[in-house]
């Protein structure tokens, strides 16, 4: 069970108002099925959608699929990939089939991921095929003593290994499986320079939705540009539990610092609100189009990290030609004690 710092007058997963009694794929798929094709998640490169129907039926025959393949409820199975439509899908059956998701970050030096997955205790990886190399050294570069992760899959079709949403070709039901929101564990990530790591609860991330919900308010069928990581805390939480939640359509890319073809994401799938980091914000702005109707309908940019002096942000949203900037802050997030290692 997590273990929480609680600040003075904290808003934490246990106050009435965000109580929560469901597992967090529940809390966000819940209302998936009727929204029948609405896009739920783009590949901006390609333009292929995952619509809200097939989002659900993906992720419990996969959780099926995973179970069959040998994933057992509590088993950790780490996560390394970047912006691909099948990342969310996977993160959501992880959950059905009640596992522990670790996400790994594929930014970081291998002797870093040596250590994260060291630390995870994974039984399972799941890798993008750009990663790949990268996670079978690491895989192979554990220490002795370390338990060897028994399974790798990768997040997209790659030669010689098997691709996880092949696992959803099965018809075995759903697992069955008994989770409690406030004391599983459903998503961790490691702590930047430490062994120690933050684990949430499924009642942490409800916590996380309710907060997003109230200050950044998405509609159903708005498109959101993905400019921040599924390995960043806030990227997770804004765009696979937030947005979907929400019934928004989220656009990925699986460079987010390709500045001109984000742009022409903007353009091409009618985004209307842009979730970025700074460092993204800053290359859409210097390379935005000088007369800024280009950008189509886009209205919103919503920044993570500390907010700007008041002139950058005022040119930042004169370039774009939004109102404003707005900003995903740490205090949208449950108060979360960094745990000790799983091992």
């Amino acid at each position: 069970m997590a273990t929480f710092d609680l600040p003075e007058d904290p808003i934490t997963p246990f106050d009435d108002e965000f109580a929560v009694e469901l597992p967090v794929h529940d809390t966000v798929l819940g209302e998936a099925a009727p929204r029948g094709d609405s896009p739920a998640v783009v590949d901006g490169t390609t333009g292929r959608a995952v619509g809200y129907r097939e989002l659900a039926g993906t992720t419990r025959r996969l959780a099926a699929g995973l179970a069959g393949a040998g994933v057992e409820q509590g088993d950790v199975v780490a996560l390394l990939g970047t912006n691909l439509t099948a990342y969310p899908l996977v993160l959501h059956a992880c959950s059905r089939a009640g596992a522990v998701v670790y996400v790994m970050d594929g930014r970081t030096t291998e002797t870093a991921l040596r250590a994260q997955l060291a630390e995870s205790g994974a039984r399972w990886l799941i890798a993008s095929r750009a990663l790949l190399p990268a996670a079978l050294r690491v895989c192979r570069g554990l220490a002795p003593g370390i338990r060897p992760v028994e399974g790798v899959f990768t997040l997209e079709p790659a030669d010689g290994r098997r691709c996880v949403l092949d696992l959803a070709a099965t018809a075995a039901p759903e697992p069955a499986v008994d989770i409690d929101p406030a004391g599983d564990i459903a998503v961790v990530h490691p702590s930047a320079g430490s062994r120690r790591c933050v684990r949430l609860t499924h009642s942490d991330l409800a916590a996380d939705l309710a907060l997003l919900a109230s200050d950044h308010p998405l509609d159903a069928g708005e498109r959101v540009l993905a400019g921040v990581p599924f390995a960043d805390r806030e990227g997770l939480s804004f765009l696979a539990l937030h947005a979907l939640r929400s019934g928004a359509a989220v656009v990925v890319m699986p460079e987010l610092m390709n500045i001109p073809d984000l742009l022409d994401a903007v353009r091409v799938h009618r985004v209307e609100t842009v979730f970025v980091t700074q460092t993204v914000l800053y290359g859409l702005v210097a390379a935005a189009p000088d007369d800024p109707s280009e950008l189509g309908v886009l209205r919103r940019v919503v920044v993570t990290g500390p907010e700007l002096g008041a002139a950058t942000e005022e040119t930042c949203a004169a370039l774009l030609g939004v109102r404003r900037i707005e900003y995903l802050g740490r205090r949208e997030y449950a108060a979360a004690l960094p745990g000790p290692p799983l091992l």
